[in-house]
């Protein structure tokens, strides 16, 4: 080691120790000196550019070299802070959605309490029937709005209320439905069920009866082409009419003997008066009545007095009546001259020459005798003959008797006698069937007031129909509805035209159709069953048809679906008068809940209400009883049977999980479910509340009691997310405001100290620079040397 001294930086003088072997030769070709320089100059540089790029983003971490574990805490805190700003913005959204639901529900609650609010001004007793339907127009609105608000309400596009927000789902059949309440157990679900049977609710009307002056008919037997009569007036009324019908061949002239009284008998009848020229009157054309009354006494071969009067058959046209004098033989004196030209008939219907009165026949004043002539007709394709019981008038159709393509309707005129000797002048129209004349006899029953009506009775034609003012209350088309117990509505238009017949057929038409309260088609007894649901009783029977005169009226459902209200005119429901006759039961329902694929037991439970509640998650399911009954009506004891099916029956539900859930957190997990159960009138229970009556609608109270707890729930359980929301966001951003702040001293740059060393940075630089300037100077000294 020797001592050295060394001139270095200018005027200042260092004293070393240098090794020998380590002192640096003066060289061209290896500037070690200016190496080492720039080697400064790199890390200078290096650590100035890091500082100025630190400064110009503000960031202390711009890459993996600046910090790495710092940048891989930062960088995951970044992560949360980008995930909270999302959920706070997922539960904005999410109180949005909540908001515009709530807003639906509470226009629901508005609605269900004005429902309520009617319910009980339906219990006002000055109200009538016509009142509580104006009511009930009101009440039926609300409820399709419900509907339709639980249907439509959406936020982006996305259903709230009618539990598509929830779960959807699909079964089977028809015989199941599924009431979503909220988020549910998705999979394959068989459900089994039998049953208990209940009863139907059964229903009657008031005794139908024909009002004063009023005539119809009731058809025993028919075998002709007659399809209806009509318009009857005047007729005697009786039981068992035969109605001939003759078709195309010829027929010859009759006079027959129809009634009389006293000496007047069937004995003291002769046909020769009326077989000759009178009967020559009417040959190719009509037929005639003649009526005759004794004007005082007549011993056997002896004289007397009598007066007579001719009723045309075909125009109905009544002669006055004819004196004439009657001699020992029993012939009517100078017949011909006086019974010439009667009724529209420009013959005699009466022969001088012959006798018309046996000679012995013997009368006291007032008997009486009526005789019908029929004339004769020629066979011909377009003609028909009518007569109108065994005795009675007859009616020559000589042409459109009837046609290939229509129809043809014909008035009769008849003249009858009853037992006391009053002679009833009448008419009625028959309907032929179009095509060919079918001939035989039909029987008939000739209905007056107050006999009990018949299926072919108008509703114009009953008592019941006239009210105490003596208005037929059928003047003007009437409409009335029909509330079932299963939510649906059934309108039945009535005209006083109808027929008892048309009558039972609209309201069948409404509880198969309108109402679905018949039997499947797939039931093997469907036509008798669904054919008996509103029967006419016009003979007197068994059970429920005991009152002849009677409607029984009854749906081929069980419990309290099958319940009916009937809505519409005061007057046409006091003409009708319906009322229960049996109440309605429940039946009880054993429904059992397994996985449809692996068999698995899920749940079990007995319902009368036909909704299983509670077995699966999220989910009610409503079953119709009467799916697993066997329904027969019973024709011994005119009686709808339910049957318990041998076997359970069996339906399959399909469930997908369709939960509204918000992501109110920056990780896997923090969610809030927000899913909205079905909220309409039926899943509400209050789809067949009605207001029609008083008693419905005080039942109806507390079913919309029911319904307003549901809904008030629902409203509650989403103010109280909404307010949960409110928090969450607070929390949310309280977080992310920490966590920015801990990201930021982890990733920003202090920039005081980064301007401090950027001072130092800038001169080491310059200082570095200039050092290397004067290394690269070196090599020149060695020039000197060597100049």
């Amino acid at each position: 080691m020797v001592l050295k001294e060394t001139y270095r930086h200018g005027s200042l003088y260092k004293k070393e120790f240098i090794r020998e072997d380590n002192i640096m030769a003066l060289s061209i070709i290896n500037n070690s000196t200016a190496i080492g320089a720039q080697s400064s100059v790199n890390n200078a540089n290096n650590n100035l550019t890091k500082t100025i790029k630190a400064l110009s983003t503000g960031l202390r971490i711009n890459s993996a070299s600046d910090d790495a574990s710092g940048l891989a805490v930062s960088e995951k805190l970044r992560a949360q802070i980008s995930g909270l700003n999302k959920a706070a913005t997922n539960a904005q959204d999410a109180i949005s959605m909540l908001q515009t639901a709530e807003g639906a529900m509470g226009s629901m609650t508005s609605m269900v309490q004005r429902i309520r609010e009617l319910a009980v001004q339906a219990g006002d007793p000055a109200y009538t029937s016509n009142d509580r339907a104006m009511l009930q127009l009101e009440v039926d609105q609300l409820k399709q709005e419900i509907d339709r608000v639980s249907t439509s309400t959406e936020f982006n596009t996305k259903k709230l209320l009618n539990g598509d927000a929830a779960a959807l789902w699909s079964a089977s059949n028809g015989n199941i439905e599924a009431i979503v309440k909220g988020a549910a157990a998705e999979g394959n679900y068989k459900v089994s069920y039998d049953l208990d049977p209940g009863r139907n609710a059964v229903y009657k009307s008031n005794i139908m009866r024909l009002g004063e002056g009023e005539m119809s008919y009731n058809i025993d037997t028919n075998g002709t082409s007659i399809t209806k009569f009509d318009n009857i007036q005047g007729m005697l009324r009786g039981s068992d009419m035969t109605i001939k019908v003759k078709g195309t061949a010829a027929t010859t002239a009759s006079a027959v003997f129809t009634g009389g009284t006293g000496g007047m008998n069937s004995a003291a009848m002769t046909a020769a008066g009326f077989t000759s020229t009178a009967l020559a009157t009417v040959t190719g054309g009509n037929s005639y009545s003649i009526e005759f009354e004794a004007l005082g006494k007549r011993t056997a071969s002896g004289t007397g007095q009598i007066r007579f009067r001719v009723m045309n058959t075909k125009t109905g046209e009544l002669s006055e009546w004819k004196t004439a004098s009657v001699n020992s033989a029993g012939a009517v004196l100078n017949a011909s001259a006086i019974s010439t030209g009667l009724a529209g008939l420009d013959k005699p219907v009466l022969t001088s020459a012959a006798t018309t009165f046996t000679a012995t026949a013997a009368w006291i004043s007032g008997d009486k005798m009526l005789v019908n002539v029929a004339g004769v007709r020629a066979s011909s394709s377009t003609s028909a003959t009518i007569q109108i019981g065994s005795t009675g008038s007859t009616l020559h159709i000589n042409a459109d008797a009837t046609n290939s393509a229509t129809a043809t309707t014909h008035t009769v005129y008849t003249s009858q006698m009853d037992d006391a000797g009053n002679v009833y002048y009448g008419s009625m129209d028959i309907k032929l069937e179009k095509g060919d004349v079918v001939s035989g006899t039909a029987s008939i029953d000739i209905l007056g007031a107050g006999d009990v009506a018949s299926k072919y009775t108008k509703l114009s034609q009953l008592a019941q129909f006239t009210n105490a003012d003596g208005r037929m209350v059928l003047d003007n088309t009437q409409e009335i509805s029909i509330y079932a117990g299963n939510g649906k509505t059934a309108k039945v238009t009535l005209e006083g035209s109808d027929t008892i017949a048309d009558l039972e057929s609209k309201l069948t038409a409404a509880l198969v159709d309108q109402l679905g309260m018949g039997a499947d088609v797939t039931n093997t007894s469907a036509t008798t069953v669904n054919n008996n649901l509103v029967k006419f009783v016009e003979t007197k029977g068994t059970g429920d048809r005991a009152v002849a005169g009677t409607f029984v009226i009854q749906g081929a459902v069980l419990g309290d679906s099958s319940n009916l209200t009937f809505v519409g005119d005061e007057g046409v429901l006091n003409a009708l008068g319906i009322n229960q006759i049996q109440k309605a039961t429940d039946s009880a329902l054993n429904v059992r809940v397994q996985d449809a694929h692996t068999g698995a037991f899920i749940g079990e439970d007995t319902v009368t209400d036909g909704r299983l509640r509670n077995i699966i998650e999220g989910v009610d399911i409503d079953i119709i009883p009467s799916s697993a009954a066997d329904i027969a009506f019973d024709t011994a004891t005119n009686t709808m049977k339910f049957l318990a099916k041998a076997e359970p029956e069996v339906a399959y539900l399909h469930i997908k999980d369709n939960s509204t859930v918000a992501a109110i957190g920056a990780n896997e997990g923090q969610t809030l479910d927000i899913s909205i159960g079905r909220l309409d009138t039926k899943s509400m229970g209050i789809d067949g509340v009605n207001v029609a009556t008083f008693d419905d609608a005080q039942s109806s109270i507390t079913k919309l009691d029911m319904a307003l707890e549901q809904i008030s729930k629902a409203r509650a359980t989403a103010g109280a997310q909404m307010n949960r929301l409110e928090y969450t966001i607070s929390n949310l951003n309280t977080t992310r405001e920490n966590m920015v702040a801990a990201e930021s001293r982890i990733r920003d740059l202090d920039i005081a100290v980064a301007s401090t060393n950027l001072a130092a940075q800038q001169v080491l630089m310059q200082s570095a620079t200039a050092m290397l300037a004067q290394a690269n100077q070196i090599p020149s000294y060695a020039m000197q040397l060597l100049g």
